[in-house]
């Protein structure tokens, strides 16, 4: 589970209108869905994002360098503009869960009245803005608009001793739960921000994220993406005979012509279902491909996902092959 946050270059504007508000939340609920990231609160401001999301397959890397670079080609068309709109790579904090995962959702929510603009506002005032923002989950955690299905709520469980999770008494709960904090500032969740740059919980907890991220990058030199490194093969959505099915199936060729050179968005295609479909590490799809290591697997799909950018058929393909392989994977569902 990790608290993300982008911010755009120079601290420029990465939002100018709706539209593009509209855009990116599109972006993010694709790419959660198809990466199968729970997305747990999410809020827009104007010159970053916060979100608070769950990665089942450790994939954590994938899913926000598309999100990022996808809106980025978007904004950058339409506003006519070239070069980069975020300022480097985001920020990942492990988040402990419980207490602290709660008060993250609170503490991401709640920014759109503590910038130096609201803080002046009278509570009332304030009360309003944050009932009205359109563009976090608050609406949908605290019950003002319909709820988002493609957001987990699931932090909502802590207060399900008053009702069921998805009811109006939960909802209510959740209210009275981050509106006194309109006046007030959770200083123990602040002292928790400030305790690591590395994970947002207790301090063992952060010492123990510390310590992890040590030993993984002495394991690896020179390797960043250390939340990428660990256990990838965590939930497995279809096996490897299931995904080779589904491309044989959608692209009507040969099984043993898959791993081959003949068809190679067939190929592409299938490497990328065992990433993200069967939670394969890129070494051990360059093995089935007899590759010794996984370099050329990783180099392959990082193309991949430029062309994901630009072409909608090869979407349409790859989203068609998921649909089988899941279909033959799990025949009832």
């Amino acid at each position: 589970m990790y608290h993300l946050t982008a911010r755009g270059n120079e601290r420029r504007a990465i939002y100018r209108d709706d539209h593009d508000r509209q855009r990116f939340v599109e972006k993010l609920r694709t790419l959660a869905e198809q990466h199968r990231v729970a997305v747990h609160a999410y809020v827009l401001m104007p010159n970053h994002y916060h979100l608070v999301v769950s990665t089942p397959r450790a994939n954590l890397s994938a899913f926000m360098q598309q999100l990022n670079t996808s809106y980025t080609v978007y904004h950058n068309r339409r506003h006519r503009r070239c070069g980069h709109l975020f300022a480097g790579r985001f920020k990942a904090r492990l988040v402990e869960g419980g207490s602290y995962l709660l008060a993250l959702t609170r503490y991401v929510h709640l920014n759109p009245v503590k910038i130096r603009a609201a803080r002046s506002l009278p509570v009332e005032e304030r009360l309003s803005l944050l009932n009205a923002y359109g563009w976090s989950s608050y609406r949908s955690y605290a019950g003002l608009s319909e709820s988002l299905a493609w957001v987990d709520h699931g932090p909502l469980k802590a207060f399900a001793d008053v009702g069921e999770v998805e009811g109006a008494a939960v909802r209510q709960a959740y209210r009275e739960y981050v509106e006194p904090q309109l006046v007030d500032d959770d200083t123990e969740l602040l002292e928790a921000l400030r305790l690591s740059s590395k994970a947002v919980g207790s301090v063992t907890f952060c010492q123990a994220a510390e310590q992890r991220q040590r030993e993984i990058r002495d394991a690896a030199p020179g390797k960043q993406r250390w939340v990428d490194i660990s256990r990838r093969r965590v939930e497995v959505g279809a096996t490897e005979q299931a995904v080779t099915a589904a491309v044989v199936q959608v692209y009507s060729v040969q099984a043993g012509s898959v791993r081959g050179r003949g068809n190679c968005e067939a190929r592409d295609v299938w490497m990328r279902l065992l990433r993200e479909e069967c939670g394969l590490t890129d070494r051990a799809i360059g093995r089935l491909l007899g590759h010794a290591d996984g370099s050329t697997v990783g180099a392959r799909l990082r193309a991949v996902e430029r062309r994901f950018l630009e072409d909608a058929e090869l979407r349409r393909r790859y989203a068609q092959s998921v649909q089988a392989a899941r279909r033959i994977h799990s025949p009832k569902a």
